[in-house]
Formats: structure tokens, sequence, C-alpha cells
């Protein structure tokens, strides 16, 4: 369970980054990977915390989750012609 809490935290804090800034794909991903790296380092630095790659690769698997989904959600609109008229 906690790695699907990892998953969808991810999932929302990637969905939430790119509403407010929309980045690009790689620098979001960069920059969160870097954010779930350093979470990690400092788990590893609590007595009470362990460090896990499997939470790594679960944050990770988040944010692919989430550019799947928008390059779904895109793709869907694109096909059905749905998009905003400029």
């Amino acid at each position: 369970m906690d790695k699907v809490g990892h998953l969808g935290s991810f999932f929302c804090l990637s969905l939430l980054t790119y509403l407010a800034f929309k980045p690009k794909w790689y620098l979001l991903t960069a920059t969160l990977s870097v954010y779930a790296i350093f979470i990690e380092l400092v788990q590893a630095r609590l007595p009470y915390r362990t460090a896990s790659v499997a939470d790594f690769i679960a944050d990770m698997a988040g944010i692919l989750l989430f550019y799947f989904c928008l390059w779904s959600y895109q793709r869907y609109f694109r096909a059905t012609k749905l998009t905003e008229s400029p």
C-alpha cells in the first residue's frame, strides 16, 4: 500500500505542477526525480524511516502514469476534434 501512496502522490504532484507551470516534460521529470531522490536520502538519515529504491521507482511510475494519461487525454480530444479553436 505504501507504493500505491508514492505512485498517487507523484501523479498528483505531476498534475498540479503541470497545471501551474506547464513545464516541458523533461524539466518536470528531472525536477521531480531530484525531489524523489532527496526525499529518499532524507529518509535514510532518519532513525525511524528507511530509504527504498522501490519507493523511488513508484515515484517515477507516478510521473510516467501522469504523462500517459495526459497523452491519452490530448490524443482523444484531437481525434474527436473537441480541442479549443484559436
